[in-house]
């Protein structure tokens, strides 16, 4: 997932559709998961704040994707087939009795609900109930921007333009193709059938967008900022999705069935579409209710140095590697000679990014695609270049390639006051080693300018999250060139790499149906894209949060965000 306009194409192998753009967070491996700011967990009751710049852009189940909607809708309104243990990327049971049972070379999931999960109205949950919200999917002219998984996944015939031939529980076509795939065999028991292995779908399941939605409380696209839920909490009132709402307990949750979720805060008040420079401040200040209060919006630069120099403050923050990694994307096309990519690479200044993106709290210097959280991750630096570059070596590669000098490049990134910084630093060293760097600064459409290839620049500056701790939503969505949408549209695949021996190993890697041995080929995979220099990494991204003095037990998702399974005000 592409962090600058939180969107992002599925792009799950040459068995996929390449589908519509949205957002999620993943990792691998176990993030901090000590109490690092605010101390030891406490007791029920109390009112927990949250408090954001961004505002939540859907809450219905099937529309939910930025990290930061996920991470507060999974621990409130949204339970799932499975989910992850708070601060940790170690999936466990939710709704469903176990993890989930593969069969079929995993090329079938087997999931039993467990008794006594129901919805805030007193009725059951069911397999039913599952089968429906993950059906909306396919709707995808009424319900947009969420994940696409289960389009690319399931055994379902695709029409030729590549999207499904169900088109959802509304029009109701191809509906019998559906039922197929997902079959309720009980009303307790679910089971998915996909086209190609698919080791991780438990790890897939775990998304709120493929939570429960009861079809007779379903209205479409109205759906949304409804909240009609099956977790602890449940929304008094209406939302707002400029400014937030209340959430409040559910009176049918039953913690007995949820291992996860210890709901101890009696209530939740969001308060979204604040300045993030006035989030920083109330965090810092911490009066009032800010003093129960946390944020997904990241410190303001303005307070960084406040918060570094004092202890108290210190301690109520964390700043730890997430699941986003920074890159810059080469197109091999416009730049076909390898030598030339490997002479870029060599002339790219990681330390000169890293302080204009804020330094040594902004992020780690990254030497692979794949995030250091992602199971699977692989340790190599291919041209074994420095922080600061290689000048020398890049000039040397670039005699060696014949390429004239200047060697003309265009760099596109989206502008902002820091990326111009960025761009800049760049464009400098680059231009040290022999290239002429064309700048191309762009908008808030960014993305679907990337993805055009008439307006693709020749190198360009990428942000991506993986959605579960898994290189499966690296490295296909990222360089398998067979799952760009369209001729027209690139999807994620900037770099326009058509390598038919990365597709292959790609398809390979699909066929693994044992995780682990699947996450090392993805790994694997990873190294095998850099040595076609079709991408350059940058930095893998840290986050930085503050919350109240009188928050208590805040964990943190594998991708980076606030997990609030854990956390009281009491």
């Amino acid at each position: 997932m592409r962090i600058a306009n939180h969107r992002r194409s599925v792009a799950a192998g040459v068995f996929t559709v390449a589908a519509l753009t949205a957002l999620t967070a993943c990792g691998g491996g176990s993030q901090k998961t000590t109490d690092n700011a605010g101390g030891s967990g406490g007791g029920k009751g109390g009112t927990l704040h949250l408090v954001n710049q961004a505002t939540f852009s859907h809450l219905d189940p099937q529309r939910i994707y930025p990290n930061r909607t996920m991470a507060f809708s999974a621990r409130t309104f949204i339970r799932t087939l499975t989910t992850f243990q708070a601060g940790t990327a170690d999936l466990v049971a939710d709704v469903a009795t176990d993890t989930g049972k593969a069969g079929d070379g995993a090329k079938t999931w087997t999931f039993t609900l467990k008794d006594g999960v129901k919805w805030q109205d007193g009725k059951a949950v069911t397999c039913e109930d599952f089968k429906y919200g993950i059906s909306r999917t396919f709707a995808t002219d009424t319900i947009t921007a969420g994940p696409l998984f289960a389009i690319a996944y399931l055994d379902i015939p695709s029409k030729p333009d590549g999207s499904s031939q169900y088109e959802g529980p509304y029009k109701k076509t191809g509906q019998e193709l559906y039922d197929k795939a997902v079959q309720c065999t009980d009303a307790k028991t679910i089971v998915f059938r996909t086209k190609h292995p698919v080791a991780d779908l438990n790890n897939v399941l775990a998304l709120p967008g493929y939570g429960a939605v009861r079809q007779d409380q379903d209205t479409g696209a109205k759906f949304d900022f409804t909240l009609f839920s099956d977790g602890p909490y449940m929304l008094e009132g209406t939302w707002n999705p400029q400014t937030g709402g209340t959430m409040v307990r559910n009176p049918h949750w039953d913690p007995s069935t949820d291992s996860v979720r210890k709901a101890l805060p009696d209530k939740i008040v969001v308060e979204q579409g604040v300045n993030a420079q006035t989030v920083s401040q109330r965090m810092v200040s911490d009066g009032g209710n800010d003093k129960y209060a946390y944020t997904n919006t990241r410190l303001d630069p303005s307070v960084i140095p406040q918060v570094l120099s004092n202890p108290a403050l210190k301690k109520r923050s964390v700043n730890d590697v997430g699941g986003f990694v920074d890159y810059l994307s080469v197109n091999v096309k416009h730049i076909p000679d390898l030598k030339v990519r490997q002479a870029l690479a060599l002339a790219t200044d990681k330390t000169t990014y890293r302080v204009a993106m804020g330094g040594d709290i902004y992020g780690e210097y990254a030497t692979t695609i794949m995030s250091k959280t992602i199971a699977g991750w692989k340790n190599f630096n291919i041209l074994n270049a420095p922080p600061e570059g290689d000048i020398a070596r890049a000039k040397a590669l670039l005699q060696e390639a014949g390429a004239r000098q200047p060697y003309p490049i265009t760099y596109g990134y989206q502008q902002t006051p820091v990326q111009d910084k960025v761009a800049a630093a760049l464009q400098a060293s680059w231009e040290k080693a022999g290239f002429k760097v064309t700048l191309k600064p762009m908008g808030d459409n960014y993305y679907d300018v990337l993805a055009n290839p008439t307006q693709n620049p020749d190198v360009a500056w990428v942000s991506w999250v993986a959605d579960w701790p898994s290189g499966s939503t690296d490295i296909p969505a990222l360089f398998d060139s067979r799952v760009n949408i369209s001729a027209n549209n690139l999807g994620n695949d900037f770099s326009e790499l058509a390598d038919p021996e990365v597709n292959a190993n790609i398809d390979k890697a699909w066929a693994i149906a044992d995780k682990a041995q699947q996450d090392k080929a993805w790994g694997d995979l990873d190294e095998q894209v850099g040595k076609t220099g079709a991408a350059i990494p940058l930095v893998y991204q840290k986050y930085f949060y503050m919350q109240g003095s009188g928050v208590k037990g805040m964990k943190y998702f594998f991708g980076g965000f606030p997990d609030i399974a854990e956390v009281s005000v009491r």
